[in-house]
């Protein structure tokens, strides 16, 4: 059970995860080793997943963005199964969301170009089991953020 310390520990942890333990215990006023403790329990209980850098997409030609939505007209676990597989495979696919309503899947693509991404298109029309419904390409991004937000001392139960 996370208590609200445990919630303060990954705000911090979230804003800025090269932060050292003695950084994040003096912001706690805590000491070292309860602040240690507390991260490897996270880190065992799955609650911390992991530690990434963010790269600034743009930096390494990736800037392009669209969002790529897919409907199986087959709708089977067999094909379920298998495109889910494909797009774990896909590098190009950020994020992938398995949706109820009118369309089945929305994938989050980042491209080099419009060129690339129609030759990502080409490769996903090759998947017999779905059918690409539209695509949306963002002109920026207004808020993008990996910072979950997490529950106060007074939203706890």
């Amino acid at each position: 059970m996370l208590d609200d310390t445990d919630f303060r520990l990954l705000s911090l942890l979230q804003r800025d995860a090269k932060r050292t333990i003695k950084e994040l215990a003096e912001e706690l006023g805590m000491t070292t080793t309860p602040i240690f403790e507390r991260i490897k329990r996270m880190e065992r209980d799955g609650v911390i997943e992991a530690y990434v850098a963010l790269v600034n997409q743009e930096k390494i030609g990736r800037p392009l963005i669209v969002f790529c939505n897919v409907s199986m007209p087959d709708y089977t676990p067999d094909n379920i199964a298998e495109f889910e597989n494909q797009v774990r495979r896909m590098p190009d696919v950020l994020e992938a969301y398995h949706l109820a309503g009118t369309i089945d899947y929305q994938l989050k693509v980042v491209m080099s170009d419009i060129k690339e991404y129609a030759n990502f298109l080409q490769q996903m029309a090759k998947l017999p089991m779905i059918r690409v419904y539209s695509s949306s390409i963002a002109l920026y991004a207004v808020k993008q953020s990996t910072i979950l937000p997490l529950p106060t001392k007074n939203t706890i139960s």
